[in-house]
This record gives structure tokens, C-alpha cells and sequence, in this order.
């Protein structure tokens, strides 16, 4: 199997200073409304930025180094022209913006080609969180374009020249447990208000509907 393109996505999708729960915060009594992705293939930006291709092609016409998105009735999937397999599962939280639980699939990580994991208290292993605001939507009412902003554990320290950049921060959110390069949350409240601030933190991903069928 050619998993070496989307392992190499990982990091990109899966960084430092992240919020993470240890146990899901979003179950079925707090999902709300209807939101989800039209279901088919998404361009993620950020991810392909090393790989020049046309995302618009069939997959068997991809680069190898090529990624795409696809959602599917709250799973996320990465694929590429010879790979698809199950990355996140998902729950909504409708709202303003939308709320969105993820947990990795640990399957992503067990080609023998990536290290076996030495510490499983980390965001692969939890739960976490996402505020999604729809730019476009179908005629169904599902989101074809979106901004994403990731729950983040607060400001990275400032870096003097010619010193390594610090992976998490060190004023972490109200309520937010530094745990190694990432930080904990326990309530969905500390949750929705890291949200809220992250959005200052940086510049937001952008998923755009490709097709349906990938």
C-alpha cells in the first residue's frame, strides 16, 4: 500500500498546541440541527501546497504526492490516487459557528512504515474540536465551502532570533491543562471559548466541494 503521501499530510492536519479532550465532550444528546458536508471530494488548503496538480482530475490522474478530503455521513477520509481510508470520525454541533467533535482513526498510523506510538494521551488518541462556518451552501442545505478554525491552547511565545519556535503555548485558555505540547479540556464550555479565541491566532484552512464522486 502507498500510504507515504497522506502519512506525510498527517502533520499538517494534526500539529502542536492543539485542544484535545480525553473522552468526547459532543455526544448524541448535545448534536443539534442537520449540519454536515455535502458528501464527495474537498480541497484542503494547506495540505497540497508541496505538490502542484489540478485536484479537479480523476485520482488515477493525481501525482503521487497529490491528497484530497472526502466526507461521507460524519467520516472524514483522506485519499490519494492509490489510497482511501477512514481519517476521522465527526460530530456537528449546530450553531454559529457550526461545532465540530473529530477523532482520528488510530488505523492511519499502522503502516509499518510510521513509528509505533510511544504515548497515546495525545490529540491522535482524543477528541478534537473545530468551529466550521459555511461560505457555500447546496440546495440541500449542505455545506460546500467552509473556513475552519481549530480549538488551539493560546498564543505561541515570542521567538528571539536564531532560537527553535516553541510547539505550545505558555498562557494557556482558561480551563485548558497544558499535557506535554498540546492541553486538555474537560467541559465543552472551556471548548467553545478556546474557539472563540483561536480564531485570532492565524489564518483559517478553507474546505471547497470538488465533486461528488471522488
Amino acid at each position: 500500500m502507498r500510504l507515504i503521501p497522506l502519512l506525510l499530510a498527517l502533520p499538517l492536519l494534526a500539529a502542536c498546541n492543539q485542544v484535545y479532550s480525553r473522552q468526547p465532550l459532543v455526544g448524541e444528546r448535545h448534536e443539534g440541527g442537520d449540519p454536515e458536508f455535502r458528501p464527495g471530494l474537498y480541497s484542503l488548503s494547506g495540505v497540497n501546497e508541496a505538490c502542484d496538480f489540478d485536484i479537479r482530475k480523476r485520482l488515477r490522474d493525481w501525482p503521487d504526492c497529490g491528497v484530497g478530503v472526502e466526507f461521507r455521513r460524519g467520516q472524514m477520509f483522506l485519499v490519494s490516487s492509490h489510497n482511501r481510508f477512514e481519517a476521522q470520525s465527526q460530530r456537528f454541533v449546530d450553531g454559529e459557528p457550526i461545532m465540530l467533535q473529530a477523532h482520528w482513526k488510530t488505523d492511519i498510523l499502522a503502516d509499518p512504515r510510521a513509528p509505533e506510538p510511544k504515548d497515546t494521551d495525545n490529540p491522535f488518541y482524543g477528541w478534537t474540536y473545530y468551529a466550521v462556518t459555511p461560505v457555500r451552501m447546496d440546495g440541500e442545505g449542505h455545506i460546500r465551502e467552509a473556513t475552519v478554525v481549530q480549538a488551539l491552547c493560546g498564543p505561541l511565545p515570542f521567538t528571539p532570533p536564531g532560537r527553535p519556535a516553541p510547539k505550545v503555548t505558555d498562557r494557556p485558555y482558561a480551563g485548558l491543562k497544558l499535557q506535554r505540547d498540546n492541553c486538555v479540556a474537560t467541559d465543552l464550555d472551556t471548548v467553545k471559548r478556546a474557539l472563540a479565541l483561536s480564531a485570532s491566532l492565524g489564518e483559517p484552512k478553507t474546505l471547497k466541494w470538488v465533486r461528488d464522486d471522488p
